[in-house]
């Protein structure tokens, strides 16, 4: 996700690409929808990103010297991880121990290249580059890979890496960490594993041999995947990552007194294999979260033709404006846990 999203507005080369067979799927909404020119112009003609936070000469510098502080707190953290664990996936703060906590590859290293590029820090940028241009996907510490973790972390930090620099060893080392996870989702369902063990080829659940995965964990590949079939012209990945709502759309309708009751409100946890919904109340928290962000996101980023994801993303808004915002005695809106049979006045820290 990442820095991707800096370059949702780049509607030229978007356009172009997203006319392209590669990546068409989901294009065509879930009632057999196809967006308009004009409606893709009228969505063009809005913008997220500003272009000036104020013309206030004071608050410039205000706003100037906290970036600042924040740049020198960067570097203070950053100078650490250099001399004591550079190359590893963390560091201990309290002991200066690196820490291998994500396959070895050097989380830390590749989740902050688009934070030191932005920052202008040309120099370190320049060291972590050749750091990752030695790194190998195909050996780590014997460890199965989350592949939810590798795809945000990995494969966006590459991609992020690549589009603010261009240096296309970020694509090429994005698209050989993509080409290993692919492998997860050759399952009967097309719905990846939520584990990968990249040394023997085989596919877990973290709860061990089960096919249990989670809603945010299958539904968190379309940003990436999306961007990388554009970059690539390679569908595999844009088409492996839609896969997802197909299998989804197909397997599962909203019943009364089921797990799944209200439409686009989506329980937690399902079935690889079958790829039904199991079990765990709809909720915006961890497990749930990135599904429905990413619809939004893919859809804007796909230059507003991803009519399937807009369709599945209003459903989800309406349903939760229904079930799960409410407001507190204190008069605040929060997002809770609900369904059709009654809301839970609960929320967790990624909510």
């Amino acid at each position: 996700m990442k820095c991707l999203l800096l370059k949702i507005f780049c509607f030229g080369q978007l356009a172009s690409l997203c006319a392209a067979k590669h990546i068409a799927d989901g294009i065509e909404g879930i009632k057999g929808h196809i967006p308009r020119q004009r409606e893709i112009s009228r969505y063009m003609q809005h913008q997220v990103q500003a272009n000036n936070f104020t013309s206030n000469k004071a608050l410039q510098s205000i706003r100037a010297q906290r970036a600042e502080d924040v740049r020198k707190g960067f570097q203070h953290a950053w100078r650490a991880y250099k001399k004591y664990a550079f190359g590893a996936d963390e560091i201990n703060p309290l002991t200066l121990e690196p820490l291998t906590t994500r396959n070895g590859w050097g989380a830390t290293l590749v989740d902050a290249l688009d934070t030191i590029h932005i920052m202008g820090l040309h120099d370190e940028f320049e060291e972590a580059a050749e750091k990752v241009r030695q790194i190998d996907f195909e050996k780590n510490d014997g460890a199965p890979s989350k592949v939810f973790e590798t795809n945000i972390r990995y494969i966006g930090g590459l991609i992020s890496a690549f589009e603010l620099s261009g240096n296309r060893m970020f694509l090429k080392q994005a698209t050989s960490l993509a080409d290993i996870m692919l492998e997860a989702f050759d399952t009967s369902t097309g719905i990846p594993w939520q584990m990968w063990n990249v040394q023997t080829g085989t596919g877990s659940s973290e709860a061990g041999p089960s096919t249990l995965n989670n809603l945010a964990e299958v539904g968190s590949y379309q940003l990436e995947f999306f961007r990388l079939s554009q970059l690539t012209h390679d569908p595999s990945y844009h088409k492996a990552a839609q896969r997802v709502f197909d299998v989804i759309l197909d397997n599962n309708e909203p019943h009364k007194g089921t797990p799944y009751s209200v439409p686009g409100l989506y329980p937690v946890f399902l079935d690889i294999k079958t790829g039904k919904f199991i079990s765990g109340k709809p909720n915006l928290g961890g497990g749930s979260d990135s599904f429905y962000e990413y619809l939004i996101k893919t859809w804007a980023l796909s230059g507003f033709r991803l009519q399937r994801n807009l369709d599945l993303w209003l459903e989800s808004l309406r349903s939760i404006k229904k079930y799960i915002l409410s407001r507190g005695s204190d008069q605040r809106l929060y997002m809770a846990v609900g369904d059709d049979e009654g809301l839970d006045p609960i929320s967790d820290t990624f909510t």
